[in-house]
């Protein structure tokens, strides 16, 4: 019975242990809990200080502090950052050579800056509490710091390396041909290099990712062999003329200006399927190039403007070209009518807007020769390889579809005395004219096509009507009858306007 005694009591004390040690497993648990969920409750109190749509402290673009800013706060202070660095200078060098440009034309910035942005603002706005809390707490120690990745505009930079770089270099030389009398003489191509824009670009990003020191710097461009485009055996074919024209060369400030357009377009070459403009062979028109103010249509009247005459040179150079047979992709007539060729055989150059342009449609090499020759004639001839048929002849025929006289406008001129009559302009007959192009074989008429259809505005003779006087009435009377564009009107006006005086 003892035993047994014994036995119910041991197992009474093993119970009340193991009621114990749970009692106080549950309150290690709950004490555990507790602890975590004060430590939890603090984290998070100290993680939501920071709003989601705001940067956390101490953190860097670059090295642009944007704490505490939101998303759009940050893409404005990183384009003002960039605003800054517009001026920096950027010394682009090829070899001796210097040229000078900014960030700014460069179209330098930072890549993605949106995304950028987004990145600083979310840093520390993901993952858990704790995640969360160690990333910002880390921050309180050390600055975080998001790296940007700087770029230029593909196409602001190309354009001011081929603008200010590529000239830099010696460049390849094409074989070049000369005309004298009858016999001709080639100069051998050279080899050259040229800038490799593509890789020089890609040296600058790559200096102002992990060199740039926010300073002016220099930067050495990267060049590529260039090989010429014309050889000398290209041009051993040119050998018989294809076309010639000729005008009047005239004379004064306008004859300069025929010289130099004719210079600028003498040994042009162009191979086979190739394509120029006589504006861009001829330009710019200013006096650093060799051209001088004389006479030019603008607006209807004839006035002095630099390269005045060009329009000229490039209606001589068509003509020429019709006669070689030469594809004209681009012609434009002037505005109105020219007195050294005939209707619809002009060829007017302005700018961009009015160009002359052609193309090569001959197997081989072609070579435009121009010049002012001993009688005084503007002279253009083609020459290259003439594979057409023996005996083929090709005319030019110029047909007026209409005619419109020009009329008399009259104007006031308060600054001449009354009753006086100036006439001024430049009047012209207005026409509607075709050029055709007529082909004969052995004499014999084989083909008649249309080259172009061209209309000429008339300009009317402008006549000044002086209305300055001391007498106000009088004035009154001849300004009110040049209204009414009657010349008797105004004639009447003029004599009683006399009596007044």
């Amino acid at each position: 019975m003892a035993n047994r005694r014994n036995i119910k009591n041991a197992r009474r004390v093993m119970m009340r242990r193991k009621k114990r040690r749970r009692f106080l497993f549950c309150i290690l648990l709950m004490s555990i809990f507790l602890i975590w969920g004060i430590i939890y409750l603090s984290m998070r109190g100290y993680v939501s200080k920071y709003p989601e749509n705001k940067v956390c402290q101490n953190i860097y673009v670059g090295p642009v502090k944007v704490s505490g800013m939101t998303e759009k706060e940050v893409i404005k202070e990183l384009k003002a950052h960039l605003e800054q660095d517009n001026d920096i200078k950027v010394v682009l060098k090829v070899d001796k050579k210097k040229a000078q440009t900014t960030l700014g034309e460069l179209g330098a910035g930072f890549k993605d800056i949106k995304k950028l942005a987004k990145k600083a603002v979310d840093y520390g706005k993901a993952g858990s509490v704790w995640e969360r809390f160690l990333k910002i707490k880390k921050l309180s120690k050390e600055k975080m710091v998001i790296e940007k990745k700087v770029s230029v505009d593909k196409k602001k930079a190309e354009s001011v390396l081929k603008k200010k770089a590529v000239p830099l270099v010696k460049h390849a030389q094409n074989a070049s041909i000369e005309k004298s009398g009858t016999d001709f003489s080639i100069t051998k191509e050279k080899e050259g290099n040229t800038i490799d824009i593509a890789k020089s670009l890609s040296t600058l990003e790559t200096y102002l990712n992990t060199e740039w020191k926010h300073k002016d710097f220099s930067i050495a461009m990267v060049q590529k062999t260039e090989k010429p485009s014309v050889r000398a055996k290209d041009l051993e074919s040119i050998s018989d003329e294809l076309g010639a024209f000729s005008t009047d060369a005239g004379g004064g400030e306008r004859w300069k200006n025929l010289k130099t357009g004719a210079k600028n377009l003498n040994g042009t070459v162009l191979m086979p399927g190739e394509e120029v403009s006589a504006h861009e062979l001829t330009a710019p028109y200013d006096e650093e190039h060799g051209y001088v103010p004389a006479g030019s249509y603008e607006n209807g009247q004839v006035v002095d403007t630099y390269g005045g005459g060009i329009c000229q040179v490039t209606t001589t150079l068509y003509n020429a070209l019709l006669y070689a047979e030469l594809e004209i992709t681009k012609r434009y007539p002037h505005s109105m009518l020219v007195n050294y060729v005939e209707p619809s055989r002009d060829a007017a150059i302005a700018g961009d807007v009015k160009d002359l342009r052609f193309k090569n449609n001959y197997d081989t090499p072609i070579c435009i020769f121009g010049e002012i020759d001993a009688s005084n004639q503007l002279r253009f001839s083609v020459y290259g390889k003439d594979t057409r048929k023996k005996g083929r002849e090709v005319k030019l025929e110029s047909e007026t579809i209409e005619t419109e006289e020009y009329g008399v406008t009259y104007k006031v001129n308060p600054e001449a005395s009354i009753g006086s009559m100036n006439m001024t302009g430049s009047p012209h007959t207005g026409k509607t004219a075709q050029l055709w192009k007529v082909v004969y074989q052995d004499g014999k008429e084989v083909s008649r096509d249309v080259v172009n259809q061209s209309h000429y505005k008339k300009s009317d003779q402008i006549i000044e009507v002086g209305t300055k006087s001391s007498n106000g009435e009088a004035s009154s009377i001849v300004a009110n009858a040049v209204k009414t564009q009657d010349r008797e009107q105004i004639q009447a006006a003029i004599s009683q306007a006399a009596g007044m005086l």
